[in-house]
């Protein structure tokens, strides 16, 4: 095998000539922009490829070779598919050239002929190798297709290139020549709420290139899922925004067996309302728009006498009732914990003092509807209204209790 080299060597080609085809010329000339290594026999440059593939650009070789060397070689390249990535190009004379079109479907890249322009092969050398590093599109679509991951492209304007997959939240009534190209999530998704969201997050992106990653919630077809969406900007040579690139992951799986933890953890199991552990979880997210909160202290009256005349287990029967009862008429924005044995706390955002006295009232009535063997159901209030985030909360509840604690002794005396 022959070698010639040059001082920069800053690529290697493989050169496949006759055995005494005088390649100099060709050599001396590329000599100060590629490594040349030279073989005559067939078998010698497959092994080279197969062995030294990663160290080698590209592949010159000519047609002219007998017995059609080039073609064979051609298809050795195709019959070991981890050489696809070696561009060849046939050396071939000008006026012959129409004579190897054939090669071009064996493999070959391009041709190279003679006589020789430094330019011209320079860059058709140079467009091999980089076509035979790139991907195409569609290569990399399928690629991608494969994955469980939703991995999409927008354009500068927030309308879809592609998505490597369609989900059943999308509206394209299943057309099969339905395309997600030059759509926006507004133009396409079921949930309209969240498909603005999408579309302002994109125009927000595509102006501070800022990656963004959240979690939403969607519900389609009365199915309810949760996505990690992850998006970058996409950048050209000059490096505008020119697109977005993102990645949306199912988490459904994870996300319901994570609420349903913490839901576990922040839950009292006898009565399913909150516990103490979220209570402080709850107070630090208080908002403006809470107040003014209402925060009513509740306690069970005549538990004592239940549990020494009944037994406990009718004693939690009466708690679980108490529970019922405050579910039941208070109203859905309501956060109640069972702070300890019979006690509850519970917190009415933008809630005035009349309106949580007129629920306290309420809870009055609706307790004579519930009894424990032969004991009505009674339970003592205490009411305090937290106007602005100025105020101390636990002042608060400390009014509240000492409210409640008025209620419990008039309570006593009516009994």
């Amino acid at each position: 095998m022959e070698v010639l080299t040059s001082k920069k060597r800053k690529r290697t080609i493989l050169l496949m000539k006759e055995k005494n085809q005088d390649t100099s010329q060709l050599c001396d000339m590329f000599a100060e922009d590629y490594h040349f290594r030279i073989v005559t026999a067939l078998e010698e440059a497959v092994r080279i490829l197969r062995e030294d593939i990663d160290k080698l650009s590209a592949v010159l070789i000519d047609a002219c070779l007998p017995d059609d060397v080039c073609g064979k070689f051609l298809q050795r390249v195709r019959e070991y598919k981890n050489l696809h990535g070696i561009p060849v190009l046939v050396i071939v004379p000008e006026s012959e050239i129409s004579h190897y079109l054939h090669y071009l479907e064996f493999g070959a890249v391009d041709f190279i002929t003679s006589p020789y322009c430094r330019e011209v092969i320079i860059n058709r050398i140079s467009n091999a190798v980089h076509i035979k590093d790139s991907v195409t599109f569609s290569q990399l679509e399928k690629m991608l297709r494969a994955l469980p991951s939703n991995i999409y492209l927008k354009d500068a304007e927030g309308k879809y290139i592609f998505a490597t997959h369609y989900w059943h939240h999308l509206e394209h009534n299943n057309d099969p020549d339905w395309t997600i190209r030059g759509k926006t999530d507004i133009d396409i998704r079921k949930d309209k709420e969240n498909a603005v969201k999408a579309y302002m997050s994109d125009l927000e992106l595509l102006k501070d290139g800022e990656i963004r990653s959240y979690m939403i919630e969607i519900n389609a077809d009365n199915i309810l899922e949760y996505f990690q969406i992850t998006k970058a900007p996409v950048l050209d040579e000059k490096d505008d925004i020119i697109g977005i690139i993102a990645l949306i992951n199912n988490i459904t799986q994870q996300e319901v067996l994570k609420r349903k933890l913490e839901k576990q953890a922040y839950t009292d199991e006898m009565t399913g309302l909150y516990n103490r552990s979220y209570y402080e979880k709850y107070i630090s997210a208080l908002m403006e728009n809470h107040y003014p909160l209402a925060v009513i202290s509740a306690d069970c009256n005549k538990l004592k006498s239940v549990n020494d005349t009944y037994g406990h287990l009718a004693g939690d029967e009466y708690i679980r009732i108490s529970a019922s009862l405050l579910k039941m008429v208070l109203p859905e924005k309501s956060v109640i914990f069972r702070t300890g044995g019979d006690e509850f706390l519970i917190f009415l955002p933008e809630t005035s003092e009349e309106t949580a006295l007129y629920y306290v009232e309420r809870l009055r009535e609706q307790s004579k509807l519930f009894s424990i063997k032969d004991q009505q159901i009674s339970i003592s209030y205490g009411v305090y209204v937290m106007e602005d985030e100025n105020q101390d909360l636990k002042d608060c509840i400390r009014q509240a209790d000492k409210n409640m604690y008025e209620d419990k002794k008039r309570c006593k005396k009516e009994s």
